[in-house]
């Protein structure tokens, strides 16, 4: 016999509950944006609007490493943001989309 969805849910109530009351641990709060740009002033706009948005959304100073270099495709924007926790990184994912 075939489950309905509602017996699904129903069954998997008690036995789908994550084992951790956590949801992130902060092992993954580094957060790398790399793309390559046909030139340097675009490249240095997407680091400021990448800057902005880190910085908006951090509760503690995120450190952020960045790079431009001309490479034969473009310019390459190789950034690193550091959050303090896992969950910012996160949102600052989410608003890159």
């Amino acid at each position: 016999m075939t489950k309905t969805l509602s017996d699904q849910v129903e069954s998997c109530k008690y036995g789908c509950k994550p084992k951790d009351t956590a949801m992130f641990d902060n092992e993954e709060s580094q957060v790398i944006v790399e793309n390559t740009y046909t030139n340097e002033e675009e490249a240095q706009k997407t680091l400021a609007t990448l800057v902005e948005k880190a910085r908006n959304i951090e509760s503690e100073p995120c450190d952020i490493q960045s790079e431009i270099k001309q490479v034969e495709q473009g310019y390459l924007l190789h950034s690193e943001f550091n959050f303090s926790c896992q969950a910012e990184a996160v949102i600052f994912q989410l608003s890159l989309r």
